[in-house]
Parts: structure tokens; sequence; C-alpha cells
């Protein structure tokens, strides 16, 4: 990933929040030459000082097939809105504000009560920041071996991380200030995502907090 050190970011716990709140990730593999892409919810568990992420796919995706013999690129999208030149104190150029956090590891494949404590963890977690009072269960159908069947469980053991937050750290605290009061008065949710990522950086006045 393009990461210039004005974006980058080494701050692992917020890396996780934002891979914990944002789990629908795109994984990527690649087998003789080619990528090969899924959509998928992960979970990030903080294992012995360092994190891992687990996770399932359909048995009938020829994807998990590749994880032995490739490395894994998972991409978390953070909150990301549109930022417009209006904001600014002098008019400029239109961009994007977006924080983002890339993994690589390695996975192993997850099966019997491993993989059922995959589905449990999966599920809480989503309970978690969605809770609807869902109380996890296996169908009859799919108790026993039949679960392996239908779906693969893996757990990903993370080698490398990188963590972009671009907003706005290219500016002028006067452009800051300006995007900030701009994002306030928008309503919808990754507008206000980015005000709040923005506001732990930056106070009302564009400054860097210290």
């Amino acid at each position: 990933m393009y990461n210039p050190q004005k974006y980058k970011s080494a701050d692992l716990e917020e890396a996780f929040e934002l891979m914990d709140y944002h789990p629908f990730a795109t994984v990527i593999t690649v087998a003789d030459g080619e990528p090969f892409v899924s959509h998928l919810p992960l979970t990030p568990k903080k294992i012995d000082g360092g994190l891992e992420l687990i996770g399932h796919m359909a048995k009938a995706n020829p994807q998990w097939k590749q994880f032995a013999e490739s490395d894994i690129t998972a991409i978390f999208h953070g909150p990301h809105t549109y930022i417009t030149p209006v904001w600014y104190a002098k008019d400029d150029v239109p961009t994007w504000n977006y924080s983002v956090v890339h993994v690589k590891g390695n996975a192993e494949l997850l099966r019997g009560k491993d993989l059922v404590e995959c589905l449990k963890d999966l599920s809480s977690q989503s309970e978690r920041h969605w809770p609807s009072g869902w109380q996890f269960s296996i169908p009859e159908d799919l108790q026993d071996e039949s679960l392996e069947k239908h779906i693969v469980g893996f757990r990903i053991q993370i080698t490398d991380i990188s963590f972009k937050k671009k907003l706005s750290q290219n500016r002028k605290p006067e452009d800051r200030a300006g995007v900030l009061k701009g994002l306030a008065g928008r309503p919808d949710e990754a507008s206000q995502q980015v005000l709040a990522a923005m506001e732990k950086m930056y106070s009302a006045d564009g400054e860097p907090r210290k």
C-alpha cells in the first residue's frame, strides 16, 4: 500500500479498533500469478501480545485451497468520505479522507471444536456491535461433521500490518478547521465517523492536538 510518512500510523490499538468495528474485509491470495479475492467478515483477536484474524468461507469457494501456498492480504476499510474544496480557506481541489488497515499473514484451517469456536467468536463480535439478542446455536442439520461439508474456518497469523489515516494532514490548520466544520454539518454516518477520527487529531481551529 502506498503509505506516505505523514499518513502512516503505528497505533496498533487504534488499528485493532478499526478492524473490530469494520470487520467486513477484502481477502486476497495469489495463485499461478493471478489474484483471487473474497469479501468476508473477519474477527481480530489479541493473542500473546500479537494479533490474529479468524474467519470462515463457503467450502465451494476455492480460495481456501490456496492458503497453504499463498500469503494472505486482508484489507479493512474504515470510515471514508468526500472532502469538498469549498471548505478550504482558499479554493483548491477535492479529495477523499479515509482510514484503512492492510494486514498480511499465513492461514491455518480450523476443524471440529475449533471451527465451532470460530463461529462463536464471529457471531459474538457482530452481536456486540449490532445486538439483536440472538443466542449462538448450530442448526441440527449442520451438527457433527455436516458443518465441515459446507464451510471452512481459518485463522490468520498476522506477520505485517500497515495502518493509513489520510485525514487532511497535508492541509493548513485553517483548511482543516473548515473540513471539521463542514463534516459537522453532514448527517451521514460515514462523514460523522471521519469527523470523530479527525477530532482526535485536531482541535476546532485545525491545530494538531498535543
